[in-house]
């Protein structure tokens, strides 16, 4: 591939990034630096140095003496992200309050996501309701005018984190669509200048959340074990000891 070295490694990035994150390289998988190369047709340098970027934003990790792998799934880490979740979302709901009506285009652009979240059934897709999610919290962030907590919170591996579980896990946009329904209360929170409301929905959302995830995953590392009990049964059956 024809690009500058910045290009190639900011290219590879983002492409092992996107199929982390839509589990096309599932939790807990190898990521072998020259099965990428060749997957993405571009040397092992760039490879490496967005491995090495994605380990920063633990989405993969480096295991000593075996390379990369995408991080595994755990109910703790899960717990924790969406506890460092809330700590972003409740420190900028009064600045956001205060700030509200200094940035009519943000709250503009707030009430257009709202619209699209109550059409989301027509049609949209899972990753397209993810990007919304991202759109829309991020508007609360803005809202606070801190530069530096703004750029904290983008820079900030928690949603990244959030969509790779879902993805591996197979939330389903019913199992989604909930969520859907605190949007327009968080906005209604902020409007009235609530933040005890506002607090009190993301307790509420996040234990609901936390409670279908950890179900979840669960169901999915009983499948997992099934799955791996399965192939030792296949290979006990073609090298009978």
């Amino acid at each position: 591939m024809n690009l500058p070295p910045e290009s190639l490694l900011e290219y590879a990035y983002q492409a092992l990034k996107d199929r982390i994150l839509h589990a096309d390289y599932p939790a807990g998988s190898r990521l072998p630096v020259d099965r990428l190369s060749r997957e993405l047709e571009i040397s092992s340098t760039p490879i490496k140095g967005a491995l090495n970027r994605l380990v920063a934003e633990h989405l993969v990790e480096q295991i000593p003496r075996c390379g990369y792998a995408v991080v595994q799934l755990s109910l703790k880490d899960l717990t924790e992200v969406l506890e460092l979740r809330k700590m972003f979302e409740i420190f900028a709901i009064r600045p956001a309050i205060k700030n509200k009506h200094r940035f009519p285009e943000i709250i503009t652009h707030i009430e257009s996501l709202l619209d699209r979240f109550d059409h989301a059934t027509d049609g949209i897709d899972f990753t397209e309701a993810l990007e919304l999610e991202r759109d829309f919290h991020l508007c609360f962030i803005r809202l606070c005018d801190n530069e530096r907590f703004s750029r904290m919170y983008a820079s900030s591996w928690c949603m990244d984190y959030l969509f790779m579980v879902f993805a591996n896990v197979h939330l389903s946009f019913e199992d989604f669509g909930p969520e859907f329904a605190y949007h327009r209360k968080w906005y209604n929170a902020l409007m009235a200048g609530d933040a005890a409301e506002y607090e009190a929905l993301w307790d509420s959302g996040i234990e609901t959340l936390k409670k279908r995830l950890s179900q979840l995953l669960a169901e999915k590392e009983q499948r997992d074990s099934s799955q791996r009990a399965q192939k030792r049964q296949q290979r006990k059956a073609v090298f009978p000891s």
